[in-house]
């Protein structure tokens, strides 16, 4: 990777105070389905503001994951919540633990003595300089507590709020039952945001985050009539937080992301199965090889096992890249194990991680409703790979720190918002972030075309073998930052 001389690196400039920020995420939003029929304001929205046309999700593209990640701005290498589900064999022996039920992730942090997360969250950083945050969600109680797992302020999710508020619920009432579109669990939560969070604690920082489009893609399907219904009513809560803070008259820099992209699913694979069925594994219920969302965790680190599972892997066509911890005698960016690539590329490197982390395999092709991307895994539709329709997500900002109808092409990431929000509230982050402050967004920042960035290809091949395989993955980079593009296997 070639690197820009230090002279025409970028500067952070010096920059006007904000007030108030608020991050909006629309669950599972696919840039691409932006449009003037469905999202009308969200396009109002980013004409009249930033448009980041390459923004990337963290790997692999859960939501719990890059909920940590949003809320800390770092790759689970720094934070440590490494999926949907995670193993505390403390908890289960045999199985993860889903960090969708905020309950397990309360039991979590007691038996990792109050390290849920690993890093500061930028909730926590603003708290510790004196800000008000709050939070209002309609996500799984997991992903919004992990917003603030701190307890920096308040948090509203429809089955809880923190710390317990009796006012609320006398205000507003339970939050109703689930549906596709959620849209009652959806207009509860902006009900609380735009009539008590907004103008009673008027908070330094707001979290919104919503479960559509997610929630009802998983189960119609991408461009399905109930997709785009859904998507239509995000719009909605998007121009009543507008009409909100136009209102209060409330200066407000606004950033709208997704968590993760989507794509429709072509094959479930049942891993655990597979590894039994080949021998690799004692049983469903045994623990010398634990299968944990697409982290494979083996007893003891057994290299011998864990070089066998990998070759079993290489030879399934459903499986796509396949990272392992790398060596100590070589290039960090390669695994340990023939032909993978290290977790410390992904920025999945840590203690938590299992000892094989494997991708799903992906395609372009388009399904019925002409929305292009497939991958193996899953079914129906989802996300969880490393595709390009999983990694890229939408990022539009919009407010009186930000530059009006930019569009900017530099690499960006989830990683970035918290960042950026402390940088437009005047705090200095704490604890490790891998982020970067999005400055070609600010209003007396540098245009993006003054901005450098690189494009790196890494490929790892398996040696020992009668058939070849390649494994490919690209990243992006802006200075010290670096996002993931993508990634493939070639057999």
């Amino acid at each position: 990777m070639l690197t820009p001389p230090e002279n025409i690196l970028v500067k952070h400039p010096r920059q006007k105070r904000s007030e108030h920020i608020i991050i909006m995420v629309w669950d599972g939003m696919r840039p691409d389905l932006v449009s003037c029929k469905n999202t009308p304001n969200l396009l109002k929205f980013a004409q009249s503001g930033v448009t980041f046309a390459d923004n990337h999700s963290c790997f692999p593209t859960l939501t719990r994951l890059n909920s940590a990640s949003i809320s800390t701005g770092a790759y689970p290498t720094t934070h440590g919540l490494m999926g949907n589900n995670i193993l505390v064999t403390e908890l289960a022996p045999y199985r993860g633990i889903s960090t969708g039920d905020y309950h397990n992730l309360l039991a979590f942090n007691q038996v990792t003595n109050h390290q849920l997360l690993t890093t500061d969250s930028i909730a926590h950083i603003v708290a510790k300089s004196g800000g008000t945050v709050a939070t209002a969600t309609s996500c799984s109680t997991g992903a919004a507590f992990l917003l603030n797992h701190q307890q920096d302020g308040l948090i509203v999710n429809h089955s809880y709020v923190l710390p317990e508020s009796s006012s609320i619920i006398k205000q507003f009432g339970s939050a109703p039952e689930a549906d596709r579109p959620n849209i009652g669990r959806n207009t509860y939560a902006i009900d609380v945001l735009t009539k008590y969070i907004l103008p009673e604690i008027k908070p330094n920082l707001t979290y919104v985050w919503l479960s559509d489009p997610d929630y009802t893609q998983h189960h119609y399907g991408l461009g399905s009539v109930k997709n785009m219904e859904a998507i239509r009513h995000m719009d909605d809560n998007l121009g009543r937080i507008l009409s909100t803070v136009k209102s209060l008259t409330m200066e407000t820099d606004i950033f709208v992301l997704s968590d993760h992209g989507f794509v429709t699913h072509e094959q479930p694979v049942k891993i655990t199965q597979k590894l039994v069925e080949a021998g690799l594994k004692t049983s469903e219920k045994s623990t010398d090889v634990i299968c944990v969302d697409t982290h494979i965790y083996v007893e003891d680190n057994d290299a011998d096992r864990i070089h066998q599972i990998v070759r079993f892997l290489q030879g399934e066509t459903w499986c796509g890249p396949i990272f392992t911890r790398h060596s100590e005698s070589s290039d960090q960016k390669y695994g340990h194990a023939d032909g993978t690539l290290s977790l410390q590329l992904i920025g999945n490197d840590h203690p938590r991680a299992g000892d094989i982390l494997y991708a799903y395999d992906w395609s372009c092709q388009t399904n019925a409703n002409g929305i292009r991307g497939t991958s193996t895994g899953g079914s129906r539709c989802g996300h969880g790979s490393i595709s390009p329709f999983e990694l890229r997500t939408m990022l539009f900002a919009n407010g009186p720190s930000l530059k009006s109808g930019l569009v900017s092409q530099v690499p960006s990431g989830n990683i970035d918002v918290g960042l950026t929000a402390l940088h437009l509230l005047g705090i200095e982050p704490t604890g490790g972030h891998d982020g970067r402050i999005l400055c070609e967004a600010l209003t007396n920042g540098p245009n993006p075309e003054e901005i450098y960035f690189t494009k790196e290809t890494i490929w790892a091949e398996r040696e020992n073998g009668t058939s070849p395989l390649k494994e490919i993955v690209q990243r992006s980079h802006v200075e010290d930052t670096w996002y993931l593009d993508k990634g493939a296997v070639f057999r």
